[in-house]
């Protein structure tokens, strides 16, 4: 019979291999991270009309790639970009 930790020595250069890329990903995820911005917005809804105020992260401080950001999200969810109002990052 294998003794336990025999076996576990034998398998730890594999072990190692197999956990050795999520973690360096979860390391390195804080450093390369962009900085997330917050787009304040007014959207409407048609038929029946409803408006909407709200805020959403987006990926970048420029208003104008903001509000194409948040067109595109809001558009997917049924809703139609009035004004980007500020954004905030």
């Amino acid at each position: 019979m294998t003794h336990p930790i025999r076996t576990l020595g034998r398998h730890a250069a594999l072990i190692a291999a197999i956990l050795a890329a999520p973690v360096a990903a979860i390391l390195a995820g804080p450093a390369s991270a962009q900085t997330v911005c917050v787009a304040e917005y007014k959207a409407k809804q048609d038929n029946p009309l409803r408006l909407q105020h709200g805020e959403m992260a987006v990926a970048s401080c420029d208003p104008a790639r903001a509000a194409d950001e948040v067109r595109v999200k809001l558009a997917s969810r049924g809703w139609i970009l009035l004004k980007i109002i500020a954004v905030k990052g």
